[in-house]
């Protein structure tokens, strides 16, 4: 993944702003590049590729119909939506309950049903982006910025805060309740025909244009928040939130603790998976890569808790998320 490269100098303010967006794109190694381009053509493959380098502007939500049913489920998602408990993070949207599928109502519906036949148990959180957001800073301040790992930003893209072990490098003299800019460093190729980020745990950001990481924050800023704990704390401490994201480019809501054991939020093809596998009570299931449990409970309430689902991954602390999973 790459960022775009102004093709002029522009004025302090619009470089600010420039830096400041989330403007990605692929980049693909040429003969996957031309194989695709013949494949597809041109156009629509320069169509997939930046439709592959931005998030989804939705939630995908399973419901456990073993403690509840779906539109359960929504009307109370609808009401915490309505008490300003899920959707503070979401700017510009009106929630509207659609009746019959009707998607003609005024305004954007937060929540709906999945239209896709044997898929009733799914619905969709709206969320909005990408947003321009502006740093704010002054010229004789250096801005201070706090890199993160791909899954990091993955996370934080979907309405996770800046855990501790995502985080990669920091600007210096950051402390406690500094705002700071959220970038994600990009994996770039190595000598060794593999890709890499390139960027040791623990960097210092020296916030200009000759530091060797400058283009990572330039073109994949996924937003803004205040430093949770300083930056020595954040490269001495084993866990805990670095960054409490204040603003995002895309705008989705949290849902830490929300209904707890009745929904699991789980990308659409993960529940597909398991809906195609079509198991029945009384058989035996092996799921051989199982962390986070996602399938592994998806397939157990196709089941109707009446069979026997073996979970298996590669370490302890995997198996211990699909407890955890379990135990919902």
């Amino acid at each position: 993944m790459d960022s775009h490269s102004p093709t002029s100098a522009a004025p302090p303010a619009a470089a600010e702003t420039a830096r400041y967006t989330y403007s990605p794109r692929l980049r693909w190694q040429p003969e996957v590049e031309e194989y695709f381009n013949t494949a597809y053509g041109r156009d629509h493959f320069a169509r997939i590729s930046e439709a592959l380098a931005h998030p989804s502007c939705y939630s995908c939500i399973r419901v456990n119909t073993l403690k509840s049913s779906t539109d359960a489920v929504m009307h109370k998602l609808l009401d915490l939506v309505c008490k300003n408990e899920l959707s503070a993070v979401i700017n510009g949207l009106e929630v509207v309950e659609l009746n019959g599928g009707d998607q003609s109502q005024e305004g954007c519906s937060l929540v709906h049903k999945c239209p896709y036949a044997g898929l009733e148990n799914v619905l969709f959180v709206q969320g909005s982006g990408p947003h321009v957001l502006h740093y704010g800073s002054q010229p004789d301040q250096a801005v201070k910025e706090v890199v993160v790992s791909r899954k990091c930003a993955e996370s934080v893209l979907r309405g996770a805060q800046v855990y501790v072990p995502g985080v990669l490098a920091c600007s210096s003299h950051v402390e406690k309740g500094d705002k700071v800019a959220v970038s994600v460093a990009i994996e770039q190729p190595v000598k060794e025909d593999g890709w890499a980020v390139g960027i040791t745990r623990g960097t210092v950001l020296q916030g200009l244009q000759s530091d060797a990481h400058y283009e990572e924050r330039k073109g994949l800023y996924i937003g803004q928040g205040t430093a949770a704990m300083s930056r020595s704390a954040i490269f001495r401490v084993p866990h805990g939130i670095a960054v409490e994201m204040t603003e995002r480019v895309y705008k989705l809501p949290s849902f830490n603790d929300v209904l707890e054991g009745e929904i699991f939020l789980q990308n659409l093809p993960s529940v597909v998976t398991a809906r195609v596998l079509d198991p029945q009570s009384g058989e035996r299931i092996l799921d051989m890569c199982a962390a986070p449990g996602g399938k592994t409970t998806a397939i157990a309430i196709l089941m109707r808790d009446e069979g026997e689902v073996v979970a298996l991954d590669r370490s302890h602390n995997k198996i211990v998320m699909v407890f955890h999973g379990l135990l919902q």
